[in-house]
Parts: structure tokens; sequence; C-alpha cells
């Protein structure tokens, strides 16, 4: 027995099948099938004209089964499927800074074009930023995608404003700046001296020291829905002219020495220390304590103190008690101390280096180094304990030196050769010290808040108090006035929870950035710790990073 003859008619996007009636049997299946074939097969069933379909071809077919009805002699013409294009929509970010399109597959209908899409975009009012790429592919998924699917992308993207920066003050003498322990090359066989860090820098009345380059107008930004955003423009930052310096009477921007002396950047400009210089400080010289920068050309012996408010040099051995520089500190010997027996509240060690630029040495043993920038170690760091931004165990480029033992508290990381030794060395590496202020901010705010939400409670009981009172004009101000303040409180809330994930993002930001980097081995017993997660390793590794992956700390090959 023969299937049923069916065709198909489309008009205006609907598509009638066409059944001539036969003893035959009509099913959903069958009619798909056919549907399929004739290439209708993307087109939307309509379900309900289906049924009513196969229940009437039943009726018809019965007749021909009792031949009181010829074969194909009856057609039967139902809506059996629809043509519906595909869809399209759009969402605009809330803050106009991105867009997306959104298309629905169609049932056999017309696809979206990436040009119909653009034009569809711009009706709503998205008329810049659109990214090409992602249109394309949008368009091109949909088209290929099952009916009735649903897609989204990213169709514009706006221009971030780019705020203009302030003044910038650029040193014109190298050596102004940290020498950022990079040790002199001789030229003849290009080895380097790891004790020698060139001439210490000095100036004379008249030469240039720093220029002032103009702030910027930076660059306006737009929302994909074609608002500019003004550009902030940067600000003329004034000279902070310290001692021995003055401007040019050429130029307002140049600044110039005004005397001999050590050159020295501070904040938005330069100062020319005065120097004292000494052979060595032991008994015979006493204590230092000099306003300008200090230069030692000896050692610094046991129990000694030099105070310096710019840079200090020395040359030799630093055994002393304390070195305090307000620049920096470089002492091409080694800082040798050790640990006190009955040790006070503000050190176990004999011997302090502090400084609130960057310190260099070559190599160094139980002593505490406080830094406002960078530790440069040339050779070893041994039993020590630290604070600083980063740690270079070895030239910058190229950390080789070795860390064995001691206490760390920095800002973002250690660069070394080794970390640890053999023997159990422990060294302990908290990467918190710009972390720690953050997260006693948040504890602050969050007490805030929590402050906050207890008194938005009490007020919104008083508001549902009066609310079950009489009206009268007086119970209506009380209501008004606590509305209002219950909105101040809410309104302050949530500005201080915008601060607390402001800051939570600097934490990651900062957390993203931290590591601990050994280029030949990685000994056990040390331990890392980044803000409450710490990481231990329990083995000897070899060229190892260790950092934050996936929220975690982990230890990984180089």
């Amino acid at each position: 027995m023969s299937d049923p003859v069916i065709s198909f008619k489309e008009k205006e996007l609907q598509v009638h099948a066409v059944v001539a009636v036969t003893a035959s049997s009509l099913t959903k299946e069958l009619l798909q099938q056919q549907l399929q074939q004739a290439g209708f097969g993307r087109c939307k069933l309509v379900p309900e004209q289906i049924k009513n379909l196969l229940a009437h071809y039943e009726q018809e077919q019965q007749k021909v089964k009792e031949k009181l009805q010829a074969a194909a002699s009856k057609e039967l013409t139902y809506l059996v499927a629809e043509k519906i294009p595909a869809e399209l929509s759009f969402s605009i970010a809330e803050d106009k800074m991105s867009a997306s399109a959104h298309i629905t597959a169609a049932f056999g209908g017309e696809p979206i074009s990436a040009n119909a899409l653009v034009k569809e975009a711009q009706k709503e009012g998205i008329v810049f930023g659109f990214i090409k790429n992602n249109i394309i592919h949008l368009v091109s998924q949909a088209s290929k995608a099952e009916a009735g699917a649903k897609l989204k992308h990213t169709i514009a993207q706006g221009r971030a404003v780019t705020q203009g920066e302030n003044s910038r003050f650029e040193p014109l003498i190298p050596a102004m700046e940290s020498r950022r322990n990079r040790p002199v090359i001789n030229p003849d066989d290009k080895k380097a001296d790891l004790r020698d860090f060139g001439v210490i820098p000095s100036i004379a009345p008249g030469e240039p020291l720093m220029r002032r380059h103009p702030p910027t107008s930076g660059k306006e930004g737009m929302t994909v829905t074609g608002e500019p955003m003004p550009a902030m423009p940067g600000l003329t930052v004034e000279w902070n002219l310290g001692e021995g310096v003055g401007l040019s009477a050429e130029d307002p921007d140049l600044l110039k020495a005004t005397r001999d002396g050590l050159p020295r950047v501070i904040e938005s400009g330069a100062t020319v220390d005065e120097v004292f210089s000494v052979k060595e400080v032991d008994n015979s010289t006493g204590h230092i304590i000099f306003k300008g920068s200090v230069v030692v050309n000896g050692d610094v012996r046991e129990g000694m103190k030099v105070i310096a408010g710019g840079t200090i040099f020395v040359k030799g051995i630093m055994e002393g008690t304390l070195l305090e520089a307000g620049g920096d500190v470089t002492i091409q010997g080694a800082v040798i101390g050790h640990q006190i027996s009955n040790p006070d509240a503000e050190s176990d060690y004999s011997t302090v280096v502090k400084a609130k630029g960057d310190v260099q040495c070559n190599m160094a043993q139980y002593a505490r180094f406080s830094c406002g920038g960078n530790l440069y170690v040339n050779k070893q760091l041994v039993h020590s304990a630290v604070e600083a931004h980063t740690v270079f165990a070895g030239p910058e480029e190229k950390p080789t030196g070795k860390i064995i033992g001691g206490s760390f508290y920095l800002d973002q990381g250690i660069y070394a050769g080794s970390l640890g030794a053999l023997s159990i060395s422990s060294i302990l590496i908290r990467l918190n010290r710009l972390i720690d202020p953050i997260v006693e901010k948040q504890e602050v705010l969050r007490a805030s808040v929590t402050g906050l939400k207890t008194d938005m409670a009490a007020i919104k009981e008083k508001i549902d108090q009066f609310k079950k009172l009489e009206g009268s004009p007086a119970i209506e101000a009380r209501l008004k006035e606590l509305a209002t303040e219950f909105e101040e409180y809410r309104r302050t809330a949530t500005e201080l929870i915008a601060d607390i994930r402001q800051l939570e993002e600097q934490r990651k930001e900062f957390l993203s950035k931290a590591e601990v980097v050994a280029r030949n081995e990685l000994f056990s017993a040390v331990e890392v710790q980044f803000d409450k997660e710490v990481v231990r390793s329990r083995r000897e590794y070899g060229p190892s990073r260790v950092h934050i992956v996936g929220g975690k700390p982990e230890i990984e090959p180089l």
C-alpha cells in the first residue's frame, strides 16, 4: 500500500499541505518527513492545524476503506507550517559603553544579514563602535543554528575616556634615579664587578637637573549611542623646589642646580644635597647626623649610626647599628649584623638599614631592612628581616643570588636564584604590605554598613508603626521625615558598598601581580602568604614561580 500523496503550497510565509485521501495512513512523522524533503524542514510546525488535518484525514480515509469514496478523489488542504524570519533585538549596557545583539534563529525564514543588523541597531540608537568581526560571527552562527536557537554577542563597544595626565617630571641626570642594581661592566673583558656601581653622582651650579613636561589634554570618549564623554585635561603641577636648585631664567620648565652637591629626585622636583664625606664612621667620628647626603669612603663600624636627609653611600662594610636615609642607601660592601640575645621592641638584629627609597648592598646577614622602594642584594641575603616593595637577589635583569632564611613583608615579591637551603632554614614571605591596609579599610567600611543597616531597620519599624495610626498632618509629616532619613542612610550605605567593591578590585589587582620567583632552586620550608591564603614548599623544586592561580597560591615550574 503506497503512502498518501502529499504536496505543499507556500503563500505569504505560510506552508499548506495538500493531501489526497487514500486508504494509506497519514501520520505526523510522515508529514514531517515530506516537509523535510520539500525543503520546509526548518519551518515552524503548527501543531493544532496538523492535529486537525490528521483527524479529518482519518474520517475521509474511512470512507475510502468502506468504498463510499474513491481513493485520491478528495484533497485536504491545511496550514501545517510557517516560515518565521530570524528575530533580532538589542540591549545596551547601563553605562552605554557596550551593546549586544540577540538573535533567535529563523524557522525557515530569512536569516539576519550583517548589513540588516547594523541598520536595525542604528534605528535603536546604537551608532558608534560597531565590532565588524563580532557582527559577522553572530549572523553566521545564527544562520547555521538550530531553528529557534537564541544567540547573543557584543556588537558595539564605546570608547573609554582617556583622562589627561598632569605635568610629568623627567630627571636629566640618569644617576639621580636609583641605579637599580646595575654594576659597572668592564669594557675590556665585558665582566661586571658586583661591588662597583660607578661614580657617585654630583652636579655643579648651572647644570640642568630636571624638565617639566606640559600636561596632556586627554582624549574624548564616546558611548555606543554616540554621546561624547569629555576628557578631564591634566593639571600643571607646580615645581617643588628643594635646596640647591632654581628655575632657568629662559625656560620655566627647566630646573637647574644652584650649588655643588648630590642631586636627588623628590616629589615634583629635585634637590641638590650638600655632601658630608668621611673616611669611615667609628668612635673617633661619632655618629653622623646630616641634613644632606653622606658619603662614607670606608666602613661603618659596630655600634655607629649614620642618619641623612638625603642619600647615604658606604664604600666599605656596614656593621654599625643604624643607617637611615631620606633617599637611597648604597653599600658597596656587606651588611654584617648579628642577632641580639635580649631584643627590644624595635629590632632583634644589631644592624638596621632604613631608606625612603631603595637599598642596595653586596651581601647581608642578620640585619633588618626597611625600604620605601626595593632591596637589591648582589650575592646573598642570610637570616634577615625585610620590609620593601620588591627584593632582588642578584642583578635585576637576571637575579641569580641566594636567599637563606629570614622574614619578608613585601608589596610585590621576590626574585632570586635560589630560595632556602638544604639544611632546615625556613623563610616566611608575606606579600601583604599593600593588601593589609586595604583589608583594614574594608573591615571598617563593612562595620559602618552593618551599623547603617541596623539603623535602617529601626527606621523601617517606626515607619510601619506610624502607618497603622490614623492619618493626621503631624503623622504624615513624621512619616515624610522618616522616609527622608531612611533614604539618606540607604544612599550612604550604597556608597560605602561601592567603596568596598572598589577596594576589593584593588586587592585582587595587587594579588594578581604578587609573585615569588626562584630561577634555579626552591627548597622546602619556604612559606608564602597572599592575604590569608598560604602555600608552603614541602620538598625541593627546580626553577619555580609562586603566584595566584584561580584564586589560590600555587608553586609552578618556570
